[in-house]
């Protein structure tokens, strides 16, 4: 019964699991139920049975095409309020603006280092409804969106600092920002909320961890984080959401480390570099991942500056993972070929600019929790002039 229960959500699993969203939890202390540094339950949880997974060759649909954010900066992630017809979406807040008590217009240089976000709402036709403002968050890597009624939650970063920025590893002058521990507010239209905000329930998981983000699962009723460890090893740990909204983060159903794409035998290092993560997803007992960059983009590999994303063609890549194994699942055949796992998209290939950014969930009736898509997120556009579009996978492999 069990068993049956998880492969075929049922309906309580999207909308009901979300009712407790209702409950205040401003009063739970962030290390509630912390959980210790470095130390994880093995992969092969039996705590996650079996359950669909996307079929990650399946037709690439456009579900959304060259819509303009709340601001000019490239989209970061997003997520679906599948219960309401929402699509929350999250992007460094542009320079030039002067928000509320602050005494001046901030530069973008600014914003980006401290961590200011821009969370713009979206109808499912990618027409905006509302927005909001996030100083001192963080990158807006991944967003959590948890329904609750007629409202959302939202899953972020925050407690943001101050790093070197990665797209500039040569440059010591480039920095952005990543939150150090995970919030959880309601997304209010108009507001601006300050990461030291009072009332604003914070988390730190796992002592010591940092670069902190999140992603709702709403199918099974879970919360998905990723950090870095106190070793430095980047991790994505699967709790039950009910739990971590009340602080309890000692329980988790899965941690794995983090794959590596070019640690896979066989990588075309050559060809697409080493692809930044920029995105993530959890349905059940797997973990999806979405990389690449920007087209054109250049990497140095083995001593050469070589470009990593062609034009037309780009290395963006979703991966799926399983999480009782920690290994990719498919397992990559041997020689590597770009159609299985990690496999090549050309989704959206025709976009200029087309940086992949973001994997969201999509349950298109809420009667049939279990039949999903994940949508992917692309940024295109001129800088200061950005817009998002949203590609989306909808083939499904039932378990054996």
């Amino acid at each position: 019964m069990t068993h049956d229960r998880l492969i075929h959500p049922s309906r309580r699993s999207l909308l009901a699991w979300s009712g407790a969203g209702a409950l205040t939890v401003a009063g739970v202390s962030a290390g509630t139920g912390t959980a210790s540094a470095a130390t994880h339950p093995t992969p092969g949880s039996a705590l996650l049975v079996p359950s669909p997974r996307l079929d990650l060759n399946s037709a690439s649909d456009n579900w959304i095409r060259h819509k303009p954010l709340r601001d000019t900066t490239i989209l970061q992630s997003f997520g679906y309020d599948n219960a309401n017809g929402h699509i929350y979406l999250a992007q460094v807040t542009q320079g030039g603006l002067k928000l509320a008590g602050e005494s001046a217009a901030v530069s973008s240089v600014d914003r980006n280092r401290r961590g200011d976000l821009t969370i713009t709402k979206w109808d499912m036709s990618g027409n905006t409804l509302g927005y909001m403002y996030l100083r001192g968050f963080g990158h807006g890597m991944s967003i959590g969106v948890e329904p609750a009624g007629s409202k959302a939650y939202l899953w972020t970063e925050a407690d943001g600092q101050e790093v070197p920025d990665p797209v500039h590893p040569d440059d010591p002058t480039k920095t952005t920002s990543r939150g150090r521990r995970l919030a959880r507010f309601p997304f209010v239209s108009g507001q601006v909320l300050d990461s030291g905000s009072a009332g604003l329930t914070m988390y730190a998981p796992v002592a010591g961890a940092t670069t902190y983000t999140a992603s709702v699962d709403p199918v099974y009723g879970r919360l998905a984080i990723r950090f870095r460890d106190t070793d430095g090893v980047m991790v994505f740990q699967v709790h039950d959401l009910d739990l971590a909204r009340l602080g309890i983060w000692s329980q988790p159903l899965a941690s794995v480390r983090e794959p590596s794409l070019p640690a896979v035998p066989g990588w075309p290092l050559t060809t697409y570099g080493s692809p930044f993560l920029q995105g993530y997803a959890v349905v059940g007992q797997y973990l999806y991942m979405l990389h690449g960059n920007s087209y054109g983009s250049v990497q140095k590999i083995n001593g050469q500056d070589t470009v990593i994303s062609a034009p037309g063609v780009g290395n963006t890549f979703i991966t799926s993972v399983n999480l009782t194994t920690g290994s990719l699942d498919p397992a990559p055949p041997s020689p590597f070929k770009e159609t299985v796992n990690p496999a090549h998209t050309a989704a959206a290939y025709s976009l200029d600019y087309r940086e992949p950014e973001g994997l969201g969930v999509l349950v298109p009736d809420p009667a049939q929790p279990g039949v999903f898509s994940i949508g992917m997120g692309f940024a295109s556009g001129d800088a200061g002039a950005r817009v998002a579009t949203v590609y989306g996978k909808a083939g499904l492999v039932q378990p054996s």
